[in-house]
């Protein structure tokens, strides 16, 4: 699958079902794009573990916090909307080890990915928010 806002390749991932709840689709999947970060529902994810390495090496390895990591890009385009949900979802990802704001000034600082969000600017916002 292809990014809907960039056509570049994503990344296809499987949503556990106690983040499932925090996230303004109820699908059981979704895609990441590989460039712009943006994130693409999906009704049939794949069973195996996503290579979020494609993505940038600023990715957890841990693959629940990778997954987190990726379902916290889906709510930050609206913090005002989504505070509780990204409040839950960085909980999650920081109990499986690790530290949200840093990746995400990682992710900013990555050459090969250029963001649809301004991520610095999410990042301090997020930093005021949880």
């Amino acid at each position: 699958m292809s990014c809907p806002r960039c056509d570049a390749p994503t990344v296809a991932f499987a949503i556990p079902d106690d983040l499932r709840d925090q996230l303004p689709d109820d699908r059981p999947g979704a895609a990441l794009c590989t460039r712009c970060l943006s994130v693409t529902p999906l009704d049939d994810p794949p069973t195996a573990s996503p290579d979020f390495a494609r993505v940038s090496d600023a990715f957890p390895v841990n693959d629940e916090a990778a997954v987190a990591l990726a379902c916290l890009l889906a709510l930050l385009d609206s913090l005002v909307l989504y505070r509780a949900e990204i409040d839950a979802v960085a909980a999650y990802a920081e109990t499986r080890g690790t530290d949200v704001l840093r990746t995400l000034e990682r992710l900013a600082a990555d050459d090969g990915v250029e963001p649809f969000l301004d991520l610095d600017r999410r990042a301090r916002q997020l930093e005021q928010l949880i």
